[in-house]
């Protein structure tokens, strides 16, 4: 079974504000909580082809991840290839909205999962985890 999960959030900012943090690999340790270390291999924005490993923790286990972006429209969307915790693809996008910017981020598995856990056990913490991601780039836009 797959997991298939998003989430969204009004941030109270324009699209492009949102895009200066949610699409730079160096500021994604300060509003995914689930990251320790976060190393882009090029400087600048999220671009086609650009790769990034990310260290971080999902469900008490610790992770290294290569991560490639997949598609890129800048400013308005990313779609990246993550081969830790499990194999994924994740899509990060922000549209205009009444009174903002809705952001959202989606993460869908590919192939197997091996982990322990049901996968309505992972599909309901990585949820709670993407809610909570969500929750502090809204912070991290607003008030920065």
């Amino acid at each position: 079974m797959a997991i298939d999960v998003h989430s969204e959030i009004l941030i109270e900012r324009p699209p492009e504000k949102v895009a200066e943090v949610m699409f730079n690999p160096k500021m994604d340790k300060l509003w995914i909580r689930s990251l320790a270390e976060v190393f882009p291999m090029e400087s600048g924005f999220y671009r086609q082809g650009a790769k990034i490993e990310r260290v971080g923790d999902f469900m008490s286990k610790r992770y290294s991840a290569k991560v490639q972006v997949m598609k890129c429209d800048p400013g308005r969307s990313v779609e990246l290839y993550q081969d830790e915790p499990f194999e994924m693809k994740q899509k990060y996008s922000v549209r205009e909205a009444e009174g903002g910017t809705l952001a959202r981020v989606s993460v869908s598995s590919i192939g197997e999962l091996l982990f322990n856990s049901p996968v309505s056990i992972l599909s309901k913490k990585l949820k709670e985890n993407l809610d909570d991601d969500l929750k502090n780039l809204k912070k991290l836009v607003e008030t920065g």
